[in-house]
């Protein structure tokens, strides 16, 4: 009885056996428009589904293209977000990790401020190959770290985690030179006694401020590395 209705309702009146008009598309992209599809996905990665049918034309759906992009090894993934850098910042880096290539890390203390808020900015989906997650094409760049909520600052070093310090209010050069005298150096040296502190930190403004690079001079124990500018995740800090 099924197969009877089936048939029936596939019969026209004209009497010719077929698909009634009006029942759906019958996809069957050329592969000229596959060839297109991959080219404009290669060429603009950060382009969603839409973006791309309207760009090429295809005349397949969202899970064609979707199917079309793995079948040649794009799949949707997330981008991995970095500093944008100038060509001066990279050669920097690369000056700096040639002339630390012998450094003895384990005395070394690694320093940074963090903002644990809940941005509002979500994860950006890239369309690349497998094992591209950090070509420069496939990147997404950012400018700022996002809204602030509770600001702190922390140290770890080979022997584990330090202290970690929330910031009250506004940090400024003369709260960080605070932080350095009495948080920092105390806290060091119950891990590391009566040794000279390698002591890494970022670039910045309250950083590099006046106070602090005075006080810094005064400190016959603590050794300030010359960090290049834009590096985060060289810090192995950032896991923590």
């Amino acid at each position: 009885m099924s197969t009877a209705t089936e048939w029936l309702r596939k019969y026209r009146r004209d009497g010719q056996v077929g698909r009634h008009k009006g029942t759906g598309l019958w996809c069957f992209p050329s592969p000229a428009q596959d060839a297109v599809l991959v080219a404009e996905a290669e060429r603009t990665p950060f382009f969603s589904t839409r973006d791309l049918k309207a760009a090429t034309g295809f005349p397949g759906q969202k899970d064609t293209i979707i199917s079309r992009l793995r079948a040649e090894g794009l799949r949707a993934q997330h981008a991995a977000v970095k500093e944008l850098l100038t060509d001066e910042h990279k050669l920097y880096h690369l000056a700096f990790a040639e002339s630390n290539v012998d450094r003895k890390w384990d005395s070394v203390i690694f320093t940074h401020e963090s903002t644990f808020t809940s941005a509002n900015d979500g994860p950006v989906l890239v369309y690349r190959p497998q094992g591209q997650r950090y070509n420069p094409q496939h990147m997404s760049n950012c400018k700022c770290s996002g809204c602030v909520s509770v600001h702190c600052w922390g140290w770890i070093s080979h022997e584990g985690a330090g202290i970690l310090h929330r910031i009250e209010g506004h940090l400024d050069g003369l709260q960080y030179q605070h932080i350095f005298q009495n948080v920092m150096v105390p806290s060091v040296w119950m891990l590391y006694p009566e040794v000279i502190i390698h002591l890494q930190q970022v670039h910045s403004s309250i950083y590099d401020s006046r106070v602090v690079q005075i006080w810094l001079s005064r400190q016959a124990d603590v050794e300030l590395l010359d960090w290049p500018p834009r590096v985060p995740d060289m810090n192995p800090i950032e896991n923590m």
